[in-house]
């Protein structure tokens, strides 16, 4: 009776695991363009003490057009409206700029040919209610190429897997063999997949991408702790400098079109702020997480 019991488990076993897959093929196939709309909703906070102090909550929806010619995908991102709140809602260089009417980035075999759209950023800020000095503040702060690259970045990331991909493995080496890291710009210290996953009814594959960065907009998180925080005001005479993030960068992509399904961002940064008078320095921690629901329309 035992040993037909065991019989059993073991069959039981076997079907199980053969009906798990151990990969999956990703296609980036788009027989007709797909339109998503992306909800977005990110948190700006500093580290006051032992406390976590959120500063900011940024929601923001808009639509993101995917067509296909030949090799070349272009993604046509247009805005829809903004709830956002708090200290950075209308100051926050990469929450402005989902506020472009129109961004289009074009892209051959995955890798981007061209950028259309962030040079008309200022546009953004001349619209904004507040004052006009914060406005050539904000635009003074603010670089097109910066832009650009977070764009450039986001892409890279949500395009990071291509053919077949075994699925619950650390697929760092692989991806670095098949060409597609290193990454311009960050440091990617790992890539792991985490299965498949229903995410609205579609297969998704998720993925996590592990990686350390700089902040290319220093001066408002460090803006927002010094303003709100009870250990930060005491800093007012200090000037931001350097922002290191590591940052776990989770992605879900449909295995049918490549088309994201999701995406979650946590940014642990370490920021540095100096007294130009004495040249004293000193550090406080920022945390960023962000997150980027996506549903067919």
């Amino acid at each position: 009776m035992k040993n037909i019991f065991i019989f059993f488990a073991f069959a039981i076993f076997a079907i199980l695991t053969a009906c798990d897959p151990s990969s999956a093929t990703i296609n980036y196939s788009l027989p007709a363009p797909v339109t998503v709309e992306v909800f977005s909703q990110n948190h700006y906070s500093t580290m006051d003490g032992g406390y976590e102090q959120i500063g900011t909550v940024t929601e923001t929806r808009y639509s993101q057009n995917y067509a296909e010619s030949n090799d070349t995908i272009t993604l046509t991102r247009k805005f829809l409206y903004d709830a956002s709140k708090g200290y950075l809602k209308k100051s926050h260089p990469a929450e402005l700029a989902l506020r472009l009417p129109e961004l289009k980035l074009t892209a051959a075999n995955l890798k981007i040919l061209n950028i259309e759209g962030n040079e008309n950023f200022s546009e953004v800020v001349s619209k904004v209610s507040i004052p006009d000095r914060w406005k050539k503040q904000i635009t003074n702060f603010t670089r097109q190429v910066d832009l650009d690259r977070a764009d450039k970045l986001r892409w890279e990331i949500t395009h990071l897997l291509t053919g077949e991909i075994p699925l619950k493995s650390d697929i760092t080496l692989l991806l670095t063999e098949r060409g597609q890291l290193p990454l311009a710009n960050v440091q990617v210290d790992s890539v792991r997949t985490q299965g498949l996953h229903k995410i609205n009814g579609r297969e998704c594959l998720e993925y996590a991408v592990f990686l350390r960065e700089k902040e290319p907009f220093p001066y408002f998180i460090w803006e927002q702790h010094i303003s709100i925080t009870t250990g930060g005001k005491q800093f007012k005479e200090y000037a931001p400098q350097n922002a290191n993030y590591q940052n776990r960068w989770e992605v879900a992509i449909d295995t049918q079109n490549g088309v994201p399904c999701l995406e979650r961002e946590y940014k642990n940064g370490i920021n540095e702020m100096k007294n130009l008078s004495t040249g004293d320095s000193i550090t406080f921690e920022s945390l960023i997480s962000k997150t980027r629901l996506y549903t067919i329309r």
